[in-house]
């Protein structure tokens, strides 16, 4: 097998044009050309004795055994990369990945950020909000915060704080509808807004032993976001988590129409195993924990 100099670099080049799905977009980042970029793939395929990628006509795939080698190969560099960063940044300077949802990063996050920032004013954030939890290789996530995190294994895991969910609504709404004249009856004639692969209505209907069909009117939205402001937009009654709809309704934006319901179910910190120990992993850790004080 080639040198180690020689093989890393072809590695390092193999996942880029992984990542990218291109050899022209992965020349770009790397500073080569497109030539020079396919020519390091061939070379390491011939080192490893098995084809990395799919050449079609238009399209460029992995094999399923490039899919296996790159899924191995971004967690080690990752890894590698980090290591060297936490070596040589003894300041904290460089960056880290943060991965979460959309709800947790605009209604929690985001807002506490500049905190962060006053405190590491040379230490800088990438953070990736995805509806669904992501896998750590993807984007190179380094921290994530996600709502019951229990299917991740092999992770360092610290919870911040529970939830409970939540019927709201605005005022209006509520009035236009006699909700709180009637109580749990109004739900027969109310429109229901469902967040799309959410069961949390059913769910709720189900705590409370209620007979109501929770799809006769409703509205269904992509993201949970879009369910609460919705609801405050007097589309009708919406499911939140109490942490991410707290400050509508301390503000009187939304009321509370219907009981809350409790969930065992929390909000984690989390980061593949080991790696809570790095100055800048640890330093991120240290600063949410003052933030739930």
């Amino acid at each position: 097998m080639a040198n180690h100099q020689s093989l890393l670099r072809n590695l390092h080049t193999f996942n880029v044009a992984a990542e990218k799905m291109s050899f022209t977009l992965a020349a770009k980042k790397l500073h080569l050309t497109q030539g020079a970029v396919s020519h390091r793939i061939k070379v390491l395929e011939g080192e490893l004795g098995f084809s990395l990628f799919v050449r079609g006509t238009r399209k460029l795939e992995l094999t399923e055994e490039g899919q296996r080698f790159q899924r191995t190969l971004s967690k080690s560099l990752s890894s590698i990369f980090g290591e060297i960063e936490d070596i040589t940044n003894t300041d904290l300077y460089g960056q880290i990945n943060i991965g979460t949802s959309p709800a947790f990063a605009n209604s929690w996050l985001l807002p506490r950020l500049a905190d962060f920032k006053q405190r590491y004013p040379k230490f800088n954030i990438n953070l990736f909000a995805h509806e669904e939890q992501q896998d750590f290789h993807i984007n190179d996530i380094e921290v994530a915060i996600y709502f019951d995190s229990e299917h991740h294994t092999n992770v360092y895991r610290k919870r911040l704080f529970g939830e409970k969910y939540i019927p709201i609504c605005s005022p209006k709404y509520a009035k236009q509808h006699n909700i709180y004249e009637d109580g749990l009856e109004s739900l027969k004639r109310i429109n229901f807004i469902h967040a799309l692969g959410s069961d949390a209505w059913q769910r709720w209907v189900n705590y409370m032993d209620l007979d109501v069909d929770i799809f006769k009117q409703f509205y269904c939205v992509s993201h949970r976001e879009m369910g609460f402001l919705g609801a405050t937009h007097d589309l009708g009654v919406a499911m939140g988590r109490y942490h991410f709809v707290k400050q509508y309704i301390e503000t009187g934006e939304l009321i509370t129409p219907y009981p809350s319901m409790e969930t065992d179910k929390g909000y984690d910190l989390i980061c593949p195993l080991g790696t809570e120990k790095r100055p800048k992993v640890r330093t991120f850790i240290k600063w949410l924990e003052g933030q739930l004080n």
